[in-house]
């Protein structure tokens, strides 16, 4: 089985979520390519997809949106797993809300995507710049200072626990 973990990312957070995800997969022997969706020339030669980006004002990156339009057709009839990076899951009901108004439903449905994980993701405001920190305060629910949230959230167990589930999924076992 040969696997592709596609990813869109701004500041490198969701590519290293990428890369991670591709050491479970290799833990079990599988054939992996990490690439970026930009840089993606086919598809046609993988068996699966792992695909993600995190989300930036109220929707996966742009890139993304293209990937799919491109490659859509492709991925049809091949498991497909959807994943996001999204700071809102920290919020009370954000995981929920992520899954709920983050993601574009008949896209993912027309490419038959199987199951979709949703994954706190890294602030830095030192790596964004104001049109970012705008966009952030625009979502911003008031219950916490903005600054207090320049850390690192990524849960590496969870990202690791879904990465396996998918993976077994995808091996029978």
């Amino acid at each position: 089985m040969k696997v592709l973990i596609g990813y869109a990312s701004i500041h490198g957070s969701t590519a290293e979520v990428a890369h991670f995800m591709g050491q479970v997969f290799r833990e079990r022997g599988v054939e992996t390519a990490i690439i970026a969706v930009d840089k993606v020339e086919s598809v046609k030669e993988y068996d699966a997809f792992l695909i993600g980006s995190p989300i930036y004002a109220g929707m996966w990156l742009t890139e993304m949106s293209r990937f799919l339009d491109q490659f859509g057709a492709d991925m049809a009839g091949k498991p497909v797993y959807f994943w996001i990076t999204c700071i809102r899951v920290l919020e009370p009901d954000g995981y929920q809300h992520a899954l709920d108004n983050y993601l574009h439903r008949p896209t993912l449905e027309k490419i038959g995507t199987r199951d979709i994980g949703v994954f706190a993701g890294k602030l830095r405001f030192e790596t964004i710049d104001w049109d970012e920190r705008w966009t952030l305060s625009a979502r911003y629910d008031g219950k916490e200072l903005p600054g207090s949230r320049n850390d690192d959230y990524r849960d590496w167990n969870a990202i690791r626990a879904w990465t396996i589930q998918v993976r077994d999924q995808l091996l029978g076992g």
